[in-house]
């Protein structure tokens, strides 16, 4: 926050704009200042996304698939197997369909296949394309295709007008594609840098349905309303962890109100079947711990296709057939991701972990398509990057050398991607973002590029900043935690996520009421003060039973509105719990 928002500004503003001061202590701390900036932060409406045609590229892509409209040419969509590749795919495939355009999509296998275009998929592409349609008409990529400068070349010798959709970083040198649509390119002017591959895709069916009323494709009752595909926009945003700020902020705002019109029978049976129990409003938190990890789960165990079919049927019989194999599929990731992470901290405990500033380990039989999801919950255990590496399939393997995979996930303050670009010359294919990448390398240069990462990495810890492992908002009485005023408007705040943390509060010198173990380690406290009550959860702090029944304590926490049999009461989720200091 600026020295210049102080307490007499922020009641001025807090006056101006009629909300709890507390409101706009929380967005200053988060560099919301302005009274303007406040109401459109607040009041987020898909009038407020940039204009489609700023994004570089966009007049190109749109042109081509005009053409394929008027002639109907055929289009393949090539997604990713993971919630982002997924979601931009069905995005895709709902609006093309409904177009009546001849399509088909395409998504690789995570074990056979790896990330991104591919030569064997592009070559059963153009000849199952020849042999239904008679040409190869255009290779459209969402989510991925950035860095695949060799296949792209070979796509376009094969006949196919290729166009990339993708947000991840681009290489120094860009694919020779027909058309390029990514936000990070070079000379691209369109304002929101942080868009999921999603959202990319989007705003791709956004600027070619603009061209085709300008044309008069449709009658005027007939245009299609974009915003009931928000709902997966909202999904694949969120689920790729991409900063929940600016464009992102409204896609994720619009979504959750289709999401919760019960609109898409996939995503209701696949709700239903995560919870197994009544639900309440569909929030963030549904999307990233009950529907992210099912969709997921279908690509990095089975077929990402099953999820794609899940949220493109109107069949309810269908959709529940289909969610309850993504159910299988999740309940087998986490059996297997379980046996990888005990392995793995077994692994990490004989590393000196006093001086490495990553942490890359090697194991040649682990299952490729959880090692991201893996390596995340160890760099949070750990604090710091971490790389998981295993050997590559069979059939990747052909001649020597013998190739390894693996996946990276980073911590605040450390640009992964950045690190692994500077172990280029021992990697034979690298790609990703700051906070996440995936790479593969001969097996001979493991010891070297741990090496190599591991220096790397060391002078970026150097350069950065080092900021309190815990930020508190501010502290709160009882009572301003029943002030209606306020919690109206808290609600305003979200969606929380990425780049608009989740506000973090405090009290002090407090006795928990009825402290009660649950679920074997959660802790479910009670705080009473002047004749009011709050409720609190503290998941994992079980260990602090004991002392909790006997000593005044310090919480820092955030709030849930926690709907149970009908009725919504705000509860503590605890961030951290320790005894007060006498």
């Amino acid at each position: 926050m600026p020295s210049e928002t102080n307490d007499e500004q922020i009641k001025k503003t807090a006056m101006s704009l009629a909300l709890p001061e507390a409101i706009i202590r929380i967005l200053a701390l988060r560099g919301i200042y302005t009274k303007e900036h406040m109401r459109d932060f607040l009041a987020p409406s898909l009038q407020q996304l940039p204009r489609p045609f700023l994004m570089k590229g966009m007049s190109e892509a749109v042109a081509i698939l005009q053409q394929a409209v008027q002639q109907q040419k055929p289009v393949t969509v090539f997604g990713d197997f993971d919630a982002d590749g997924v979601t931009s795919t069905a995005v895709i495939t709902l609006f093309f369909t409904e177009l009546g355009v001849p399509f088909r999509s395409y998504i690789p296998a995570r074990l056979s296949e790896g990330y991104g275009l591919n030569s064997s998929a592009i070559k059963k592409i153009h000849a199952d394309n020849v042999r239904q349609w008679g040409e190869a008409g255009i290779l459209l990529t969402v989510d991925c295709g950035i860095s695949d400068t060799e296949v792209v070349n070979e796509a376009r010798s094969l006949g196919f007008t290729v166009i990339i959709t993708d947000h991840h970083k681009p290489p120094e040198k860009l694919p020779e594609a027909d058309a390029i649509l990514n936000p990070l390119q070079p000379d691209c002017n369109f304002p929101c840098k942080n868009l999921a591959g999603v959202g990319v895709a989007f705003y791709l069916v956004l600027g070619l349905r603009s061209a085709l009323m300008e044309n008069s494709h449709w009658p005027q009752k007939n245009i299609p309303n974009l915003k009931i595909c928000m709902d997966l926009v909202a999904i694949g945003t969120v689920a790729d962890q991409v900063p929940v700020t600016g464009c992102n902020r409204i896609i994720v705002k619009a979504g959750l109100e289709v999401l919760n019109q019960a609109g898409r029978v996939g995503l209701e049976k696949l709700l239903d079947t995560a919870t197994r129990s009544n639900r309440g409003e569909v929030t963030v938190e549904d999307i990233v711990y009950r529907m992210a990890p099912r969709i997921n789960a279908a690509g990095r165990v089975g077929s990402a296709h099953q999820a794609v079919k899940l949220i493109t049927t109107n069949c309810p019989v269908e959709a529940q057939q289909f969610a309850e194999e993504l159910e299988k599929a999740n309940n087998a990731r986490k059996n297997i991701e379980a046996a990888i992470f005990t392995e793995a901290i077994q692994m990490a405990a004989s590393e000196n972990l006093e001086t490495a500033n990553v942490l890359v380990l090697y194991k040649k039989d682990w299952h490729q398509g959880v090692l991201g999801i893996v390596a995340s919950r160890l760099s949070e255990q750990f604090s710091r990057p971490i790389i998981l590496l295993t050997d590559c399939p069979q059939e990747d393997i052909g001649e020597s050398p013998h190739l390894v995979k693996g996946s990276g996930r980073s911590v605040e303050g450390i640009d992964i991607h950045e690190a692994v670009s500077f172990c280029r010359e021992i990697l034979l294919r690298f790609g990703g973002h700051a906070g996440a990448v995936g790479l593969t390398l001969p097996s001979e240069n493991i010891v070297s590029f741990r090496q190599q990462i591991d220096t790397i990495i060391g002078t970026q810890k150097e350069k950065r900043s080092i900021t309190p492992s815990l930020l508190i908002d501010m502290e709160m009485t009882l009572d301003a935690l029943h002030d209606h005023a306020f919690l109206s408007s808290y609600t305003a705040l979200s969606p929380f996520g990425s780049g608009f943390p989740e506000p973090v509060f405090s009290m002090t010198r407090k006795k928990l009421s009825g402290p009660r173990l649950v679920g074997g380690n959660h802790l479910r406290f009670t705080i009473m003060e002047n004749g009011r009550t709050i409720n609190g959860i503290g998941f994992g702090f079980g260990n602090l039973f004991d002392i909790s029944q006997n000593s005044q304590m310090d919480l820092a926490f955030t709030l849930r509105l926690n709907s149970y049999m009908g009725q919504q009461k705000w509860e503590l989720n605890l961030v951290d719990l320790q005894p007060s200091i006498l």
